[in-house]
């Protein structure tokens, strides 16, 4: 896969953000990488330093009303995006030709915009986060769905085979597993 998008400089623009989106009380879950040398299936890392050739940096972030958005961005300079903004929309977000991390951050704010809401529709704007309009944080347990209490242990988006609950657009399963990790 070509070398487009430096995956390190993108990870350090979702940290960037980590503090503003949980001040805004999004649940923001770990960095998890693919190793473009392991072995398949190739496992995800929490751990960057498990993956010595990442092909691929991803997160989960989510909030109230069974919001939830996972990104995974591939260094080749597209991404996998999949949301769910706890009312009625639901689905895969455009992703193609990211050229740079500046890029891949701007993008990644309309997309937390689309998941969970405006700042300026809401009325409450806050430095470093103009997309996001506050909501609580729901807690994970048995009164979620199972499928939006995970964080993304395959690739979701618009590929072939998952999506965000596995059932249809996504890179190997979507949303999926038995928790977010926090980090």
């Amino acid at each position: 896969m070509e070398r487009v998008i430096d995956l390190d400089e993108a990870a350090a623009v979702l940290a960037g953000r980590r503090g503003g989106w949980q001040a805004a009380g999004l649940d923001v879950g770990r960095l998890t990488w693919r190793d473009a040398e392991a072995p398949w299936p190739q496992p995800l890392e929490t751990d960057r330093a498990r993956a010595l050739d990442p092909d691929s940096v991803g997160i989960v972030v989510s909030g109230a009303g069974d919001a939830v958005l996972s990104v995974v961005l591939f260094r080749g300079g597209w991404a996998d995006v999949d949301f769910l903004d706890g009312a009625d929309g639901a689905g895969a977000l455009p992703a193609s030709d990211i050229t740079s991390a500046t890029d891949f951050g701007a993008r990644l704010d309309r997309w937390i915009a689309r998941a969970f809401g405006s700042a300026e529709r809401a009325g409450q704007r806050q430095p470093g986060l103009s997309h996001v309009r506050p909501r609580p944080v729901e807690p994970v347990g048995p009164g979620r769905p199972e499928h939006l209490r995970a964080r993304a242990t395959a690739y979701g988006g618009s590929g072939p085979s998952g999506g965000i609950d596995g059932g249809g657009s996504g890179r190997n399963g979507g949303i999926s597993g038995s928790g977010p990790e926090r980090g």
